[in-house]
Parts: structure tokens; C-alpha cells; sequence
């Protein structure tokens, strides 16, 4: 089994630890967490690809990390690379004050939520699932550019042949 690897984004080092305790109780998944912030947001990608990111969980807010943006902010910097990484947005404030920014993450959770077993259970198995498509969907998409290839290939060999003739 292929280990998931998730990026939590936030600006308490003791909720990461919390965080990467709880995750270390599902075979397969691994968190890691950011130690020091880049001042600016074009960062946040390359620390995706470097890490070999499959998911991203985001608190909103990030002002104890001493930057100048805000959890979504991050969220939209690295969807401008890969539109199709799943987020889940955690957050110690009631999801209610974040209406407007609600769509653009595939789950939310108020921290304390996570306390409880079943939604820790249901977290999981939403991040497996989506990565897992995610996987089927890459290997469509290669699929069908690799038709797309072989067809073109054919219509050469065809007008080849029809030449000959």
C-alpha cells in the first residue's frame, strides 16, 4: 500500500504534533507540517512537489506564523498549480464566518470535532477516497493522451499508405 502523504498548514507547532499523533493511527497515511513559513506564497508548491503531497489540511488562520496571508490564500496559490488536490479546512472558529471561502475546500472541520472518533474515521476515509480518484483520474487522463497519440499515429500511417497506392 502506497503511503498518502498530507500537508498541514498551521501556525501552532503543538497542533501539528496533536495532529500528526492522531494520524499515525491509520496505516498509510502521513502528516508532515511546515517548521519555518515562506514570506511569500509561490513557496508553498514547490514544498507540494518536493514532499510528494497528496492532500492539504488548512487553518484558516495563520497570524501566528508571523506572515501576511491567510490559509486560503495558500489553498489558492497551490490549486493554481494542481486544481485537483484535496483540502480540508480546519479551524478552531465556527465554520459559519467563512461562507465565502467554504467552496473552495473539498471538506471542513472545526478542530475540536476531530476528538470524536467517528469524524476522525470519516476524515480519513474522505481523504482516501479522493486520493484514490484523484490516482484513477491521472491515470485516465495519461490514457487518453496516449490514445490521442496512437491516433494520431494511425492517421499518419493511413495517409501513408493512401499515397502509396
Amino acid at each position: 500500500m502506497q503511503t498518502l502523504v498530507g500537508l498541514y498548514i498551521e501556525d501552532e507547532p503543538k497542533n501539528v504534533t496533536l495532529m500528526q499523533g492522531r494520524f499515525s493511527l491509520f496505516p498509510g497515511i502521513k502528516l508532515i507540517g511546515i517548521v519555518t513559513y515562506p514570506q511569500t506564497l509561490d513557496r508553498f508548491y514547490d514544498y507540494v512537489v518536493e514532499n510528494d503531497v497528496d492532500f492539504l489540511l488548512i487553518d484558516h488562520e495563520l497570524d501566528k506564523a508571523s506572515v501576511n496571508y491567510k490559509g486560503i490564500e495558500v489553498l489558492r496559490e497551490i490549486r493554481s498549480h494542481d486544481s485537483n488536490i484535496y483540502a480540508v479546512l480546519l479551524t478552531n472558529y465556527p465554520l459559519d464566518g467563512y461562507k465565502d471561502e467554504l467552496g473552495e475546500y473539498d471538506y471542513q472541520l472545526n478542530k475540536a470535532e476531530l476528538k470524536d472518533t467517528k469524524k476522525m474515521n470519516e476524515l480519513i476515509a474522505k481523504i482516501r477516497r479522493a486520493c484514490a480518484l484523484r490516482k484513477d483520474n491521472d491515470t485516465l487522463s495519461f490514457m487518453n493522451e496516449k490514445n490521442e497519440e496512437l491516433n494520431l499515429l494511425l492517421q499518419q500511417i493511413r495517409r501513408a499508405t493512401n499515397r502509396e497506392k
